[in-house]
């Protein structure tokens, strides 16, 4: 369960650092659509969305902005253990 949490904050930061779902997963080297069911998910668990939409990216809410902070920190946390 830790784990899959894990990969859902990492695919939040990495689409936060990209500006895409598309360029996050060619960087994380995974695929789009698992990418964006697991974003969908973490929206669908908090009940806020984590992004804009646009036609050329992705752009944090203001939910979506916390979200990141803290997922930032958790990584960080993750990667020191």
């Amino acid at each position: 369960m830790a784990l899959l949490h894990s990969r859902k904050l990492l695919y939040l930061d990495e689409i936060a650092r990209c500006g895409s779902i598309r360029k996050a997963a060619d960087r994380l080297n995974v695929s789009s659509s698992a990418i964006n069911r697991q974003i969908l998910a973490l929206e669908e668990e908090f009940g806020v969305p984590l992004f804009e939409r646009l036609p050329r990216g992705m752009r944090p809410t203001i939910y979506g902005e916390a979200m990141i902070r803290h997922a930032r920190m958790a990584l960080t946390s993750l990667s020191k253990a």
